[in-house]
């Protein structure tokens, strides 16, 4: 009976600590800015993801993702080259854009995190609001949120372009 006592004290830590892993089936990394009064879409791929989580442990649940920055797809070929170039994410030296959790709370009826959003070397902190739903072992998360591009230090300040771009993140996954 000792012995079980000390066995369910040592396992029921990791148990009760223990998250979640949710693996990527399918995802879309998106985004949408204003250039000369025109809304530009484009998307990313590559995508790799270490994602815990457990919505009643938030407290020690973890998203981080990255996107490989040379992925850029905006329908317009040039366009992408340019996007790749110095002046914007500069993917000969910056390979990628990374996004890792600080802090995971429930926000509503959603939930919401402070992230490290890292971008052309430059690390900021974001709100990322996002929805999470699960059914048995398949979930979604999804998320949209505006950042800055200048605080990244992406494209000049210009009349035509916006400094604010919209990100939205849907990722189907599977524990």
């Amino acid at each position: 009976m000792r012995l079980l006592f000390v066995i369910l004290c040592i396992l029921f830590p990791a148990i009760a600590f223990t998250q979640t892993n949710w693996n990527p089936v399918t995802y879309n990394v998106s985004f949408k800015i204003k250039n000369a009064g025109v809304t530009v879409t484009g998307r990313f791929t590559g995508l790799k993801t270490d994602m815990k989580f457990s919505p009643d442990k938030l407290g020690t649940s973890h998203l981080k993702g990255s996107i490989e920055a040379t992925t850029i797809k905006t329908g317009i070929n040039k366009r992408d080259q340019d996007l790749q170039g110095e002046k914007y994410f500069y993917t000969e030296k910056y390979k990628l854009v990374e996004v890792s959790s600080v802090k995971l709370y429930k926000k509503g009826n959603q939930y919401a995190g402070m992230f490290d959003v890292t971008i052309k070397g430059v690390k900021k902190q974001v709100e990322i609001p996002f929805e999470f739903t699960q059914t048995g072992k398949d979930a979604e998360f999804k998320g949209n949120f505006s950042i800055n591009r200048r605080d990244f230090g992406v494209g000049n300040k210009t009349l035509t372009m916006s400094e604010d771009v919209e990100v939205s993140i849907s990722i189907k996954a599977k524990s």
